[in-house]
């Protein structure tokens, strides 16, 4: 296996004259972000800086858009990002500023008796929720309080934060807005707003910060966190009335249904209204894939009817053909970071090595990078072992894309001697080691992640734009690191690297080796015919007028329903269902549906989707409990739907997935013939059914996205799972 090296020298950003507080001073495109926002001018922006670079500290720059709640100020931002660990994890980034340089204090939340965290010292109320956060990774917990309220030094504060006393920072996710009470989301969020929120911002001014995902906007905005089944009933009315031309007298039928009561829809409403008339931060739009897409695109659209305030785009690699996808219509103002070699500026990355591993026996095109990538396990335990081991006092990533390579590598490494710590969402819990110097991450939860200063890092990657993210984990704040990459000989062939890059020169280089290849294109969903999605964002966007017109009482909104008789006809005749399960066309969901799961040996439930799991892990059980039973040990099982009707009616339509077993007299096997049963996995499992090729038996079989359906009555069909 061939090597090659080159030297990448460290980089900073320009500062500005411009300070938020005493002792944080903006950099250069900061500073430009921020006198947009105080112009007033409602212009949109478009963030391109690299990954390590600050574009976070854009969610404390609002100093003109705000709300007022009984004669005091509330500002702030609404975050959208695509995934819970990024959500959370820059969270954590924004209170380490906020405690760092605000002086922060926890006034309420997961610490009433506010304590300085910048102090180290924490006391958290008996049975509360404790927040352990740590943007080096160190202390990762699926436990944490939904809100956080700090109270600010004034004196250390600048003139924009000088009619503020408060910083919020609001989890608006599903994972996290889960009350322990059995009562509805809608009712725990309105009591947080309230109870908790806006007694704050009548103290004296409160910064709120809401941490969302765009699948939870939405959710509040149409209503279903009020009723599911009542709002999937909603949406067949909906869909009824105008397939029969009766659109004019859709606010009549939605109130004669008594699944839009106009006091229920004022409270879900009035939340998103109250809590969320900020200015909106897209993160990372290149990792949405077409589904995502689908949520951000009636996000984007209701924002605009709603609250018409500036929109910020931030990622480190972006695309502008992101913006041709969307319905909306934007007035983009692009923001560049001006980069410079060594310092002189804020520090982003120190002076990197560069080593490149050449796989010379995985062929060429597409398939060469997935094979590329399988090889970071076998590198690690045999080339770099040694490197592992005189790490010393600094810290290593590596960045493997199979959940199995996670659990494998961190047994392997910890049977040499070494500790190390787990990001992934299936782990060995007894090997892995919170806070340990060696970081093993899975491909999902190292985009966009920040881990602090490492030292090495060992990756590669099927996507120039996965490969830049993944190196922009490793030499942040001015780090000096070396890097091992892995990539297939062919490419290198083609373009070997030279002795030294700039940064600008190094991302150029990585879009020349690695394909262009965008989520949306590796996505499940793009097997889903583009004219589903269309009307699919037209039924969410309608729905959230529908709620909006039920509140307001205002008859022009009915001319917003952009859903035509056709749409409406097409629809309903594509979905097969109890009306009340059409709710799942608001659902996002990845990989298939959750199922309930436990890891041989260990009597705890969890849930993953089957996707990850038929991938992944070996299944040695699946009937029994109502449970399928893993190991943790590598395994790719694909799945099969075993019916014994002719599925033909089904083809090209959407189902509920309990409904298509019950009618096809069908069954679920997955892995070595292993039965799931129904009450395994959730109630609310969507699929779409098509034709099988065999390009799409392919796709199935290795991500686990889908299932082939097997029938002796003919035809080939495959079962997708949305």
């Amino acid at each position: 296996m061939d090597k090659y090296t080159f030297f990448v020298p460290s980089f900073s950003i320009p500062y500005s004259n411009k300070y938020l507080t005493d002792t944080l001073r903006l950099n250069q495109f900061q500073k430009r972000v921020f006198d947009i926002l105080s112009s007033n001018t409602l212009k949109d922006i478009l963030l391109t800086a690299p990954t390590g670079s600050g574009k976070t500290l854009t969610l404390l720059l609002n100093t003109s858009y705000d709300l007022e709640v009984g004669g005091k100020e509330l500002r702030g931002f609404l975050a959208i990002y695509p995934n819970n660990t990024l959500l959370v994890n820059q969270m954590c980034t924004v209170e380490s500023i906020i405690i760092e340089h605000f002086g922060a204090v926890l006034v309420d939340g997961a610490n009433s008796e506010g304590k300085n965290l910048a102090e180290g010292k924490k006391v958290y109320d008996a049975g509360a929720k404790v927040r352990r956060c740590d943007i080096d990774g160190r202390n990762y917990t699926e436990e944490i309080d939904p809100l956080s309220i700090y109270k600010i030094d004034p004196e250390r504060a600048g003139e924009a934060f000088s009619n503020i006393h408060y910083i919020g920072l609001l989890l608006l996710s599903g994972k996290y807005i889960n009350p322990e009470e059995a009562i509805p989301k809608r009712d725990f969020l309105y009591e947080i707003a309230e109870r908790k929120i806006f007694p704050y911002v009548r103290k004296g001014g409160l910064y709120l910060l809401i941490f969302a995902t765009p699948d939870v906007y939405l959710l509040l905005v149409t209503g279903a966190y009020r009723d599911f089944e009542g709002v999937g009933k909603a949406l067949h009315n909906m869909l009824l009335a105008v397939a029969e031309g009766k659109g004019k007298e859709l606010e009549r039928i939605l109130r004669e249904t008594g699944t839009l009561t106009r006091q229920q829809v004022d409270e879900s409403v009035s939340i998103v209204l109250r809590m969320t008339k900020l200015p909106l931060f897209i993160d990372e739009f290149h990792l949405y894939g077409l589904y995502e897409l689908d949520a951000l695109n009636a996000l984007l659209l209701l924002y605009k009817e709603l609250i018409r305030y500036p929109v910020v785009f931030s990622s480190a690699t972006p695309s502008d053909e992101i913006f041709e996808l969307l319905d909306v219509k934007l007035q983009l103002e692009k923001v560049d970071a001006e980069v410079i070699e060594g310092g002189g500026g804020f520090p982003v990355r120190g002076n990197t090595t560069f080593e490149i591993f050449s796989a010379d026996d995985c062929g060429r095109g597409l398939s060469a990078y997935y094979k590329a990538v399988e090889k970071v396990h076998k590198i690690v335990l045999g080339d770099l072992l040694n490197e592992l081991k005189n790490l010393k006092n600094d810290r290593a990533l590596i960045i493997l894309d199979r959940l199995w390579m996670v659990s494998s590598l961190a047994k392997k490494l910890k049977e040499e001697g070494l500790q190390v710590h787990c990001i992934a969402s299936t782990y060995p819990k007894e090997t892995c080691s919170p806070g340990a110097p060696i970081i093993i991450g899975s491909e999902a939860t190292t985009q966009g992640v920040n881990l602090g200063p490492l030292a090495l890092g060992i990756l590669s990657g099927t996507s120039s734009e996965d490969v830049i993210q993944r190196i922009g984990r490793i030499g942040r704040r001015g780090k000096d690191s070396k890097v091992y990459l892995v990539v297939p000989e062919f490419a290198l062939e083609k373009e070997p690297p030279s002795g030294r890059m700039n940064y600008k020169e190094l991302v150029a280089y990585i879009r020349n080796i690695f394909p262009y290849y965008p989520k949306r294109e590796r996505d499940v969903t793009k097997l889903i015919p583009e004219h589903f999605h269309s009307k699919r964002r037209k039924l969410i966007y309608s729905l959230g007028i529908a709620s909006l017109l039920r509140v307001s009482g205002i008859k022009d909104l009915l001319n917003k329903v952009n859903i035509s008789e056709g749409d409406a006809l097409e629809m309903l005749e594509s979905f097969l269902g109890d009306p009340s399960s059409l709710t799942n066309f608001l659902v996002f969901r990845k990989n298939g549906f959750r199922i309930k799961y436990r890891i041989d040996g260990d009597d705890e439930i969890y849930e993953a989707s089957i996707g990850i799991i038929s991938r992944n892990f070996e299944i040695k059980e699946a009937q029994e409990n109502r449970e399928v039973v893993i190991s943790l040990t590598p395994s790719r099982g694909p799945i099969k739907v075993i019916v014994r009707r002719d599925p033909s009616y089904f083809s090209g339509k959407f189902a509920d997935l309990k409904l298509f077993l019950r009618t096809m007299d069908g069954k679920i096997i997955a892995g070595d013939n292993k039965i799931i049963a129904n009450e395994a996995y959730d109630d609310r499992a969507l699929v779409f059914i098509q034709d099988m090729g065999a390009e799409l038996s392919d796709y199935l079989s290795y991500t686990g996205e889908g299932a082939q359906i097997l029938s002796n009555v003919g035809g080939r069909y495959a079962l997708i799972f949305v």
